[in-house]
C-alpha cells in the first residue's frame, strides 16, 4: 500500500476530482449514503486548516481519513474505506501513518455513531477513550454520536513527513 498526502495547494487543485471520488466512496460505503453532498467535500478540500491522507492499492484510491488540524488538535472529519477494500486494515494503516507523522504531543477528537461498533472497536484499539455522548446528532436514522479524544505523544519522525505524497493511482 502506498499513501498519498497532498498538501494545501494539492488539495485545493485537485478538489473537484478527490471531492467527487470522496463522495462516491462515502455513498457506497454508508448504509444510509454520504454524510455530505459532494459539493461539501469540494469546499472541505479547498478549506483553510482540512488535510486529506489517501491509501493507495493496486494504483486506485482506496480509502482516507480527512481532519481538521489546528494548533495542537485534530479533528477527524471522515475515516472512509471503499467497500471493496473493507477488511483489509486499511483504515489502522492511515491511522497509524498519520499518528506516526506528528512531531509533538496532539489531541485528536472524533465522533462516531453510537451503533457505528467496528469504527469504536478501532478507535478504542488506537487508545480513544469516550468523553461525551451527543444526542439525536445524526439524521437518517435519527441516532447519538460518541465523542472521543486521544492525546497523542509520540513520534519518531523529527519532522519529517511520513509516506509518499506522491504516487501514481486513478479515480
Amino acid at each position: 500500500m502506498a499513501y498519498y498526502w497532498p498538501d494545501k495547494s494539492e488539495l485545493t487543485q485537485q478538489a473537484a476530482a478527490l471531492g467527487a471520488w470522496c463522495y462516491q466512496v462515502c455513498a457506497a460505503s454508508y448504509p444510509t449514503g454520504a454524510p455530505w453532498r459532494q459539493a461539501t467535500f469540494v469546499a472541505n478540500l479547498q478549506a483553510p486548516h482540512q488535510y486529506y491522507l489517501f491509501a493507495v492499492n493496486a494504483g486506485q484510491l482506496s480509502g482516507f481519513i480527512s481532519y481538521t488540524a489546528v494548533l495542537d488538535e485534530i479533528e477527524i472529519t471522515n475515516v472512509v474505506v471503499d467497500p471493496k477494500w473493507q477488511r483489509q486494515h486499511i483504515a489502522w494503516q492511515l491511522w497509524q501513518v498519520l499518528l506516526q507523522a506528528q512531531t509533538q504531543p496532539i489531541h485528536f477528537y472524533l465522533e462516531v455513531r453510537a451503533s457505528n461498533l467496528p469504527a469504536q472497536k478501532l478507535y478504542t484499539k488506537l487508545g480513544f477513550t469516550v468523553l461525551n455522548r451527543r444526542r439525536d446528532y445524526y439524521a437518517a436514522p435519527t441516532e447519538d454520536a460518541l465523542i472521543m479524544a486521544l492525546e497523542w505523544k509520540e513520534s519518531n519522525h523529527d519532522g519529517e513527513q511520513v509516506a509518499a505524497t506522491r504516487v501514481n493511482f486513478s479515480f
